[in-house]
């Protein structure tokens, strides 16, 4: 069936989306990835996946402050519910940072618990069993982990580091989704989300110098898997759906004169084990930290990713300075260079189109990068405007947390919704979200919610429009 007929004939059942299950992986994939951490459990039947799971469950919950805050401190006051993209869009209780909280909180507190949850007796389960496990794990992979519902509540109850927790587990009795392990088991294996192998990046690079030159007239020479003052991170979908955005990095650091190189090890700024397991959060972030280290540079620049940069921030920037190494965001980078006058910029170039600059989640509520994109966008553009929900309070693209998966496009083209009403409302023609996450969603439902509203909205990440005005 066509997604349009999807899109028409599948509406959703008000306060039930239960039926967008993430596909699961493999065994076989998941014994990969589990070796790749050297994780020895197995888990096999279905009785000793439980008992795993509501075990390593409350052993969160004893040590974990996150966890015991979602299930302690909580007070259903549902300031979350008016944050959560998915409860505003669903109408599900469950599809809530509350609702979630509450199927976990059955499971540590077995019978004790007598709470209700919108009427329903969520603590009454009789019998936490595979299929009350599968339902935990529909909802949680459901979670955008966007930490919109962390800013919205008054006690500081961080359900989305639960998310994460939740699906760690899950992981572990074998139980994960398959979009996410086979990104993940692809950068394992490739050093990129894509399986790029080191032939091919060198022969996109020379694609990407080639149209340089002949859309700007200057020959770049880019070093690859030399050493370097400075190690370049695209996103490996920066290779192909955002080839603008790579000339915006190639044409920029040629002009500030910075010696860089990029590495076909490391072809890939994105690390999807922020959204599947700590251990491969940690282990592909060490993939970054080996390859700086080799070829010797003093620092790391990441691309425009959003949850790359809350894992870059908050896990490869203290583990690179372990090793006198600096990493920033190719945006901090920009910003300075306009400040110092290094370069000059032209925002003729980019016409006379009214932008919007959406923050995308991590960027803002994990990355501490709001200011910077700002600063850039008033030297690139004639005109541009903010969203009503902007910095902290915007709205998620849809597709975080893993959420890009095909089986679950109908719905989040409804939490797109959302952002893209937002543009609408000030008249905006082209959203700029500097992620590759969003860059992603958007082409995935953009064509459709343009031709749901009858408009043309475009889209492009922020480095897209450096390039078009930066002059040489």
């Amino acid at each position: 069936m066509s997604f349009d007929k999807v899109f028409r004939e599948r509406p959703f059942k008000w306060g039930d989306v239960s039926n967008f299950m993430h596909y699961l992986a493999d065994e076989k994939l998941v014994s990969r990835l589990h070796e790749a951490i050297k994780f020895r459990q197995q888990v096999t039947t279905d009785e000793k996946k439980v008992e795993y799971f509501r075990r390593r469950l409350l052993e969160e919950y004893e040590n974990n402050k996150n966890v015991r805050m979602a299930v302690d401190v909580c007070v259903h006051c549902g300031q979350c519910l008016n944050a959560c993209p998915t409860y505003i869009t669903t109408g599900d209780p469950y599809n809530s940072p509350l609702g979630r909280a509450e199927l976990i909180r059955a499971v540590i507190k077995a019978d004790k618990v007598s709470g209700k949850l919108f009427g329903r007796a969520v603590g009454a389960v009789k019998k936490i069993d595979m299929n009350y496990i599968k339902k935990i794990y529909t909802y949680y992979w459901l979670c955008l982990i966007c930490r919109r519902c962390g800013y919205a509540c008054p006690l500081g109850v961080e359900q989305t580091d639960v998310t994460r927790v939740v699906r760690g587990i899950l992981y572990e009795i074998g139980m994960a989704s398959r979009f996410t392990a086979l990104t993940v088991d692809a950068h394992w294996k490739s050093g990129n989300n894509m399986n790029l192998t080191p032939g091919a990046v060198k022969s996109i690079i020379d694609f990407v110098v080639n149209e340089i030159k002949q859309e700007r007239g200057i020959e770049l020479k880019v070093k690859i898997d030399e050493p370097a003052y400075a190690l370049l991170l695209p996103s490996s979908a920066d290779y192909f759906m955002n080839m603008e955005t790579l000339k915006g990095y190639l044409l920029f650091l040629y002009a500030i004169g910075i010696d860089y190189t990029l590495s076909t090890k490391a072809a890939e700024t994105a690390n999807f084990g922020l959204f599947l397991h700590p251990k491969h959060l940690q282990g592909l972030a060490e993939k970054y930290v080996n390859v700086a280290r080799e070829l010797g540079v003093k620092l790391v620049i990441a691309g425009e990713c959003g949850h790359a940069w809350r894992a870059h921030k908050n896990y490869t920037l203290p583990r690179l300075r372990e090793y006198g190494i600096e990493l920033v965001h190719i945006h901090h980078l920009v910003a300075k260079a306009i400040r110092e006058g290094k370069i000059k910029l032209n925002p003729e170039a980019n016409g006379d189109i009214v932008y919007m600059y959406q923050d995308p989640c991590q960027y803002a509520r994990g990355g501490d990068l709001t200011e910077e994109p700002r600063f850039i966008l008033s030297h690139v553009a004639k005109r541009w405007v903010d969203p009503e929900h902007n910095r902290s309070w915007t709205w998620c693209c849809g597709g975080q947390g893993g959420n890009l998966t095909d089986e679950v496009v109908p719905l989040v083209t409804q939490y797109a919704r959302l952002w893209y009403e937002e543009a609408l409302k000030k008249d905006a023609q082209w959203v700029i979200r500097p992620c590759s996450i969003c860059k992603a969603q958007l082409s995935h439902v953009v064509p459709y919610l343009n031709k749901m509203y009858g408009k043309e909205i475009k889209y492009s990440g922020l480095m897209d429009l450096v390039y078009r005005a930066l002059v040489i």
